[in-house]
């Protein structure tokens, strides 16, 4: 078995959906079962949306619990333009394992996002001068490699020539794939590994790959709803007649935005009417209007569990065949609200857009993807829908 620890839900399945590529018997969970017997356990945690003690807490118990289950190894999965509290969950997994060494790989050249020298590049240009200086809660204020992990003087950089250190978290610039094979040729079971989907995949194809394993996806009704949680990345949506490539979107109301708690009798009558639209057409999008919230401060978390309280009495409403979700915290506080706890990847759509089906349940099933990422061009296709 090959354990991984993945910091948000999106990055998980994007992981999962490798494995599926690479014949590997995956699942999903938010929990250690000490009866699986999968050949790839991927661990989804919502750590880059706590506090840094709980994080560290978080990942320590669950290395723990899958040492139980004596892994290969244990592979930490962490944010590709390197958010969250990475540093500190990797010092925490060490403590946990008995390690002494942790490397770094950042980036995804596969994605245009690359560490050259000591600079983080995101499609050719210094990170702090993209959009992600204005992430909501790690926004990239420096493209220094050791400033943008928020590292102190013990984390160091470490070039190809360099002889690599016994103990300590060191990182390993990548431009290209060559350089991440290169590290991961230079580590063995005594390293505690941690990269983006791009380094897992080139370290999967340097193993053994078992046969690929048949899955099936659950039986269609067709109704669909996209769930837009990123506040990040709204911009993106091109309306024509309140329409986005043919599917209505419903803005989530600016009243249920700027509460200051989330309750189900707030959002009752906006999720009537998105079920409505779901009956009448199939599809709808649930979506933050980026006007609503251009000059106050949100929540992420508590809107992440107010759009999980709709999504959650839409489908009390009307049944749904799939949610296609958008954003590692919207998609983890929808899973707690609807108490799924088990996923199986069925399909890789497209890099990081993964479908899965869920443990006990058949008719409903999921699509995640990651805010950054592009949704394919067939997932807007209306007509004659069927699981894929």
């Amino acid at each position: 078995m090959i354990a991984v620890i993945a910091d948000d839900l999106t990055g998980a399945a994007e992981l999962a959906g490798i494995g599926l590529n690479h014949g590997l018997r995956t699942e999903v969970s938010t929990t250690v079962d000490e009866h699986c017997d999968a050949d790839l356990l991927i661990i989804a945690t919502d750590t880059r949306s706590l506090f840094v003690v709980q994080a560290k807490e978080t990942v320590y118990k669950l290395t723990v619990q899958l040492q139980q289950l004596k892994p290969r190894f244990i592979f930490k999965k962490i944010d590709s333009v390197l958010r969250g509290h990475i540093i500190e969950e990797l010092q925490s997994q060490l403590t946990a394992s008995g390690l002494k060494k942790a490397m770094i790989v950042p980036g995804n050249p596969h994605h245009s996002k690359k560490l050259i020298g000591d600079t983080f590049y995101y499609n050719g240009a210094p990170i702090h001068l993209s959009n992600f200086v204005n992430d909501p809660t790690f926004p990239a204020l420096s493209s220094n490699i050791i400033e943008l992990l928020r590292a102190d003087g013990s984390i160091s950089l470490i070039k190809k020539a360099d002889r690599l250190p016994s103990t300590r978290i060191i990182i390993g610039a990548a431009e290209n794939e060559d350089d991440l094979k290169y590290w991961i040729g230079k580590t063995n079971n005594e390293t505690l590994l941690a990269g983006s989907a791009n380094l897992f995949t080139t370290l999967l194809e340097s193993l053994t790959t078992p046969q690929k394993v048949k899955t099936l996806d659950p039986e269609t009704t067709g109704r669909r709803l996209f769930v837009f949680g990123s506040t990040f990345y709204q911009g993106k949506l091109n309306l024509n007649d309140g329409r986005h490539n043919n599917i209505p979107v419903h803005y989530v109301p600016a009243a249920t935005i700027c509460a200051e708690t989330s309750g189900d009798h707030v959002h009752g009558l906006f999720a009537s009417h998105v079920a409505s639209s779901i009956v009448a057409g199939n599809n709808a999008i649930i979506a933050i209007n980026p006007d609503f919230i251009k000059d106050i401060k949100v929540d992420p978390v508590l809107l992440s569990h107010k759009m999980a309280d709709i999504v959650k009495q839409v489908i009390d409403h009307t049944s749904l065949h799939e949610l296609l979700i958008e954003g590692g915290a919207t998609a983890w506080a929808i899973l707690e609200r609807l108490n799924i706890k088990k996923l199986y990847p069925s399909k890789l759509i497209a890099p990081g857009v993964i479908h899965m089906r869920i443990a006990g349940n058949n008719q409903l099933c999921l699509t995640l993807k990651p805010g950054s990422y592009p949704w394919p061009a067939h997932v807007w296709e209306t007509n004659n829908y069927t699981c894929i």
